[in-house]
């Protein structure tokens, strides 16, 4: 809106002059108290917030230090007293005089009886979180979580290595004096592989400063470890360090220089300002009651201010917001009720165009926002509702396609069935299932638009009837103008049970439907399967049922059992939907479901009804020209050597003519599914050749095998499961594993060298790996 409508506007509300100058002094009046009023707050804020934020970073780093500083005590409490039973411990102790090399010797077995016990003592008891072990003077022997080893140099090399220290200047520190929960302050060392800095504690045995060591029990805790007790990230540049009962320092930054009055003072905790490089800092401690540790910690009050002057700058932008806010809120106030109507009137317009809705309005009309946006909304509301009721036919017509689908047979496999049971939301859990057909007349007579609406009518009304008998317990179909289907699903315990409750339901059915609407519907009954993919069965018999009237004289309820039915005269069983089954699964090379289906077919023909020679002879037929039909389609594409039937003895049971075309349609249906699964094959050989061609090479991976052949690493790794038996890691590294152990039997390399043969980027992971492999590491392994 420009200046002139906003000049419109507001002479249109004060026409006069003088009161252009009433709300102005009003507006300045008011705009001064909204800057008065938050610059007033800004300042109090600010200054308030200077000592609290002060107060509550030292409070909040003196609690965390004494946390840090219980945590550490208990720990130090837990390694004395893991210390002082180690001292008492006669195994231990019958150990101290074992002389190396043990080599054979039979102390070999108390040795490694002793570890079992040793080991489940150290994955108990905080104290053994830490990196832990006993190392014997006389045997060489050192003990530890996870291994045990006759060699100190050997456990010094391959687990524990102080940086710049020698193997034998650190026997000199564990044997050249007694020690008595002596600490080694921070210093850089490699443990089990990883490059850490630790804190060293150290006991001799057995305990007593008179007495010559004979063994030392070591714990070695990580300096980031405490550091996370003490909250400090090392991306802070906050300062931390622990400092003994002497002033000496333990773990922390030694170029941070600690204020003499800290080491001095007496109270148990305190704090205290310093000027470090023209630069001030709050110094937090506290002191153990344990060891008379002290804990410190610094904070840089720049730092420590960073909130305050962040509330500084916020307050200030608040001020100044508040001054541009107040300057636009004296153009707005003439408008701003029509303001946010006229753009959401512009949005809509914008949307709907010049329809209905959106329109413009007409000439001799006012144009009124009120009732645009009352038209719009509602006709958004209506637009969702619509929109809901698309989705849900939708959802609706998915549901009837499966049904369809299920009754006709059309599902190859049970996975492929319970994946679109799932996806369009249907339960149909059960323990057994069947299908019943119900029309309206007995014969369908000539329809026309007249006789097609009386039809509809009546079916509804069926309809009503049907879904008050079935509730949750089945599913309505609608299959023809004149038919319906019915799928019902029970739980009943036996098959009698559920066909006593079938008989039930469908006569309480056709009764109510007779009662009410004087309709006299047949209703046929298909036979009982347990299995749902099975219920096309039943639905093809009850069309059968329903179209045999002769079961139900005049005056009966017309309800027809298809295995009540007098089959005698009836014809074979062998109905276009059943064929187009049998070819479907025959190509999916289901050779199950289509030894399920022949039996089926030969139960119906044969077991439940007899048939004619001249019958018979037609339904072999019909069989015989279902299986060229397969031929012609896909015999082309299977190898020459499938041309033959089994030999088998899949179908004994029946009679020689029938079981021919039986085998030779399920042969047919075993060599479609020898086809596919010799493609997998010849995959897996060609994936396992290139595993065992470049195996050595340590850029292998599942990643470069799926780039290889083109497949995704998710589908790589399932297929290799699925045709091995074993993950692909696994059998990389059996691969590599058993040609280290080849190279090392022959003798001719260093470890080193065979790490690098066997495709390991590093020797660490290679040791890590052979030990998971073998049991033992590669020294050992070649020792061996």
């Amino acid at each position: 809106m420009g200046a002139s409508s906003t000049n419109e506007v507001v002479r249109m509300r004060l026409p006069g002059e003088r009161n252009d100058s009433y709300v102005f002094k009003r507006f300045l009046v008011s705009f001064l108290l909204m800057l008065i009023i938050p610059l007033a707050l800004s300042s109090f804020t600010y200054y308030e917030a200077v000592h609290i934020v002060e107060t509550q970073s030292r409070d909040a780093k003196l609690s965390v230090l004494e946390q840090a500083r219980d945590m550490i005590d208990k720990q130090w409490a837990d390694m004395d007293e893991a210390s002082i039973q180690l001292s008492f411990d006669s195994r231990l102790i019958g150990l101290f005089n074992v002389q190396a090399p043990l080599d054979n010797s039979p102390v070999l077995f108390d040795v490694w009886n002793y570890y079992k016990d040793f080991r489940s003592l150290a994955v108990t008891g905080s104290a053994f979180t830490n990196t832990f072990f006993v190392v014997l003077k006389n045997s060489d022997l050192v003990f530890s979580q996870i291994q045990t080893t006759d060699s100190t140099r050997e456990f010094y090399d391959d687990v524990f290595h102080y940086d710049g220290m020698t193997y034998e200047e650190w026997h000199s520190v564990l044997f050249g004096k007694p020690h008595f929960r002596e600490v080694l302050p921070s210093r850089k060392a490699r443990v089990n592989g990883t490059d850490v800095s630790v804190i060293t504690y150290m006991t001799s045995l057995p305990l007593g400063s008179e007495q010559e060591s004979q063994g030392v029990v070591v714990f070695a805790i990580e300096e980031e470890d405490i550091m996370k007790l003490a909250g400090i990230d090392g991306a802070n540049n906050h300062t931390f360090a622990i400092l003994d009962d002497k002033g000496a320092l333990l773990t922390g930054g030694s170029d941070v220089p600690i204020p003499p009055e800290i080491r001095q003072a007496a109270d148990r905790h305190g704090y205290m300002h310093a000027n470090i490089a023209g630069e001030d800092h709050l110094f937090v401690y506290t002191r153990s009651g344990y060891n008379n540790w002290t804990y410190v910690a610094s904070l840089p009050i720049g730092q420590v201010m960073g909130n305050v002057y962040y509330i500084r700058t916020i307050a200030l932008l608040v001020a100044a917001v508040t001054l541009v806010v107040g300057t636009v809120v004296s153009l707005w106030m003439a408008y701003r009720h029509s303001k946010p109507w006229k753009e959401v009137v512009a949005v809509l317009r914008a949307f709907w165009g010049n329809d209905h809705a959106g329109g413009k309005p007409e000439p001799h009309e006012k144009p009124n926002e009120v009732d645009y946006l009352q038209k719009s909304i509602t006709r958004l509301i209506d637009n969702n509702r619509s929109m809901k009721q698309v989705m849900q036919r939708q959802a609706d017509t998915l549901k009837t396609v499966f049904i369809e689908r299920l009754f006709k047979g059309e599902f190859d496999d049970r996975a492929h069935m319970h994946a679109m049971l799932a996806h369009v939301g249907l339960d149909m859990r059960g323990s057994r299932f069947a299908i019943a057909v119900l029309r309206i007349y007995k014969q369908n007579d000539s329809l026309n638009a007249e006789s097609l609406k009386e039809l509809s009518i009546l079916r509804a009304l069926m309809e009503e009837v049907v879904r008050e008998h079935i509730r949750d317990g089945g599913y309505l179909h609608t299959m023809h103008e004149n038919e319906l289907a019915v799928l019902i699903r029970s739980d009943a315990g036996s098959r009698k049970a559920f066909v006593a409750d079938l008989d039930a339901l469908f006569r309480a059915i056709s009764r109510d439907i007779q009662e009410r609407y004087v309709i006299a519907p047949m209703i046929g009954v298909g036979d009982i399967y347990e299995e749902l993919l099975d219920v096309h069965y039943s639905f093809q018999e009850a069309r059968l049922a329903v179209a045999d009237s002769r079961s139900a004289g005049d005056g009966e309820l017309a309800v027809v059992w298809y295995d009540r039915m007098d089959k005698k005269h009836t014809g074979y069983y062998y109905p276009t939907e059943i064929e187009i089954r049998l070819m479907n699964v025959v190509k999916a090379g289901n050779a199950p479901e289509l030894e399920h289906m022949l039996r089926h077919l030969h139960h119906e023909n044969f077991v439940a009804k007899t048939l004619s020679a001249v019958t018979k002879q037609h339904l072999l037929s019909d069989l015989e020209s279902t299986e060229r039909k397969l031929k012609d389609e896909v015999g082309r594409h299977l190898p020459s050597e499938a041309a033959a039937p089994d030999s088998g003895e899949t179908f004994a049971d029946i009679d020689n003519e029938l079981r021919d075309v039986f085998l030779r349609l399920h042969h047919l249906c075993r060599s479609i599914e020898k086809n596919k699964k010799s493609r997998n094959t010849r995959l897996m050989d060609r994936i396992v050749a290139h595993i065992d061609e470049h195996y050595r090479d340590a850029n292998l991976s599942l990643y470069a095998i799926a780039s290889h052949f083109n497949l995704s690493e998710s589908y790589l790794s399932q297929f290799f499961k699925e045709q091995s038996g074993e993950t692909f890691s696994s059998y990389l590294e059996k691969l590599r594993i058993n040609l280290a152990c080849r190279l090392i039997e022959e003798d001719a390399m260093s470890i080193e060298s065979i790490a690098a043969q066997a495709g390991y980027n590093s020797t660490h992971s290679f040791r890590r790996a052979f030990k998971r492999a073998t049991g033992v590491s590669p020294s050992s392994y070649k020792r061996l």
